[in-house]
């Protein structure tokens, strides 16, 4: 394992780059008021701009009642902070001083460690996932064209329990973990498929680096890239951009889950668009462990109560997909932002295979046209046990209406 410090000194340095760092102003003061809305709220993500330039690191806000609760500024002057309970139609208000910036945060609610091939982020004692930076190994039995990266695998339950595989040499080795791909494409008038890889008309190559990596009280996360790389022509064309944006949360205000995020923006690479033909599957898509490769040991569940039997091609907010692994019953729930083109997607559920992928072609064409980037938005909630639908439903209320904020500046304008 190569030394995390020097890591965490590049990455730090990465992302120094990435913005343009304001002239931070000391010693300023903000009132911060929280609204419910209409919605109780527990463990919820919040996040906020700050209209004044405060420098990054961890702050201490304390309410009317002297109770104090944690908050992490990162580089683009973004606030973040777990608000651990609020009762629907109420607000609090917090008081944040600049002066309460620690110059060492002491124990952080996600690390991350970091190898040749992967990155892992962990919250307390727990690992909650690792993301391939580098390429992967497939065993020897699969062809080179496997060799891939960019992608999410394991996903772990806060238990322990592996949710994820890839590079499955008996059931469809092209699908990796948690990944993104388009399958039914049309570009500068050629069709390459970069979901299944075996055909050798598409491919997604990713830099064999990160962007950015961080740790923090509140969250850890990365920046990454990758690129769909279009092999039909007489030399490989690259035809979409895209980043990726991780963000995992500590889980010391919802300890029986584990919670990350993802923001995948796409933009065309030439002044042509990547056009998606109506189809049943295609986009962001989770890969079900091996013990699942066996029906009955896997389960199915969408916000609309459907599962594997009536839920394929179904329209829903969140979809759920758990069962046995070597004796534990551990699931995943993967949550999609009303933002999200075609919001509530529909979702292709395989019959006989353990995956699931958040499918909008299947309402018919789309097209990723030049400046206009296609973002997708998820939230991935992991957990022990059977999944519990009133807790995915409040935690999906969360990340599509989280609470209000807002701020005002004391003293001196």
């Amino acid at each position: 394992m190569q030394n995390n410090n020097s890591v965490r000194i590049f990455f730090a340095a990465a992302l120094l780059l990435l913005i343009s760092v304001p002239t931070w102003v000391e010693a300023q003061q903000f009132d911060i008021t929280v609204s419910a809305g209409n919605f109780d709220r527990r463990g919820s993500v919040v996040s906020f701009p700050l209209p004044y330039a405060v420098e990054p690191g961890t702050y201490t806000m304390v309410n009317s009642n002297d109770k104090s609760v944690t908050l992490q500024v990162d580089l683009n002057n973004t606030c973040w902070f777990i608000l651990d309970k609020l009762p629907a139609g109420t607000g609090i208000t917090y008081r944040l001083d600049t002066a309460s910036k620690a110059g060492d945060p002491g124990t952080r609610g996600v690390t991350y460690t970091f190898e040749r091939n992967t990155i892992a982020f962990h919250t307390g004692n727990s690992t909650v996932l690792s993301y391939f930076h580098g390429n992967n190994q497939p065993p020897s039995t699969l062809d080179e064209v496997y060799t891939n990266g960019g992608y999410i695998h394991p996903a772990y339950s806060p238990g322990g329990v592996p949710l994820t595989n890839h590079l499955d040499t008996a059931m469809h080795p092209h699908h990796y973990g948690i990944w993104a791909a388009w399958t039914n494409t049309e570009f500068q008038g050629r069709t390459p498929d970069f979901w299944n890889v075996q055909s050798h008309t598409g491919r997604i190559d990713h830099p064999d680096t990160l962007e950015a990596a961080w740790e923090g009280p509140v969250h850890g996360g990365l920046i990454a890239r990758n690129h769909y790389v279009d092999l039909t022509g007489s030399a490989p064309v690259i035809a979409l951009n895209e980043q990726w944006e991780l963000r995992v949360f500590a889980s010391d205000s919802n300890p029986g889950i584990h919670m990350f995020e993802l923001v995948v923006t796409q933009t065309a690479n030439t002044a042509q668009p990547l056009v998606l033909p109506e189809y049943h599957y295609g986009g962001m898509a989770f890969r079900g462990h091996a013990n699942w490769d066996h029906l009955e040991r896997v389960w199915f569940l969408t916000s609309e109560g459907n599962d594997r039997s009536n839920g394929n091609e179904t329209r829903a907010r969140w979809a759920h997909m758990g069962g046995r692994v070597d004796g534990e019953t551990a699931g995943i729930a993967v949550l999609s932002h009303p933002s999200n083109v075609r919001a509530p997607q529909p979702v292709r559920i395989h019959p006989e295979i353990p995956y699931f992928v958040f499918a909008p072609v299947q309402l018919g064409e789309m097209r990723i046209e030049p400046g206009s980037p296609h973002v997708m938005r998820y939230r991935y909630i992991t957990h022990d046990g059977k999944p519990d639908s009133e807790l995915l439903d409040r935690l999906w209320n969360d990340f599509a209406y989280p609470p209000a904020v807002t701020v005002k500046r004391l003293g001196n304008p």
